[in-house]
């Protein structure tokens, strides 16, 4: 599979398939290749169909990569807004996908931070539109936390916590904990590590 990038269709694999969507039954497709057994690996062609056919889904609910081809952008406007189950079965197939896939490996064995920030933003892209609720706390001047792999700020909805501990029968070795952005945290990590950030909407469980 040639790739020149992270992003979903920054592949040939991607770009190929994309040239074969019409419709929906189109982006639905690739689902039904998932191989049974979920302890199977899915390959590496399959899943990049995965993927793109996810990144169509996001730009159905208005929330588009940059690398959608623009040809396939307007295929997708005039579709209009993907059904839930759709969605909620992409959410699925993105999980086994990172979780137990060729293409994962592949990525694993070169630079994955391209490929974990772009599945990062797809997940994000993929969730609900909630807004961010704060829990009411007396007034209080805001501190500042800074995250442990880019030094720079966080926003409070970003926050993430991470606790490291030295698995050892002597207590408390190691054990410090420290904030990162979701995003700094995936791109370090082995692909099928990242940490998937699935939300879901109350109303529609």
């Amino acid at each position: 599979m040639g790739a020149w990038g992270g992003g979903g269709f920054e592949n040939d694999t991607a770009l190929d398939f994309a040239l074969t969507i019409e419709e929906l039954a189109d982006i639905a497709a690739p689902i039904e290749e998932l191989p049974e057994d979920p302890l199977e690996e899915v390959d590496a062609d399959l899943a990049a169909h995965l993927i793109a056919a996810a990144e169509c889904l996001a730009a159905m609910m208005g929330r588009p990569a940059l690398d959608l081809p623009d040809d396939l952008a307007s295929k997708l406007t005039a579709l209009g807004a993907p059904p839930t189950e759709l969605v909620e079965k992409y959410k699925d197939a993105v999980s086994r996908v990172m979780r137990l896939s060729e293409l994962t490996e592949l990525w694993a064995e070169a630079d994955p931070a391209p490929f974990n920030l772009s599945i990062t933003s797809l997940i994000d892209r993929l969730n609900p539109d909630l807004p961010f609720n704060p829990p009411d706390k007396p007034e209080s001047p805001q501190v500042l936390q800074t995250c442990g792999f880019c030094n720079a700020d966080i926003a409070p909805e970003e926050l993430v916590m991470i606790e490291v501990r030295q698995a050892t029968d002597v207590i408390n070795v190691l054990d410090r904990g420290f904030w990162s952005h979701l995003r700094c945290l995936n791109a370090s990590l082995h692909p099928s590590h990242i940490v998937q950030n699935w939300k879901f909407d109350p109303d529609q469980l």
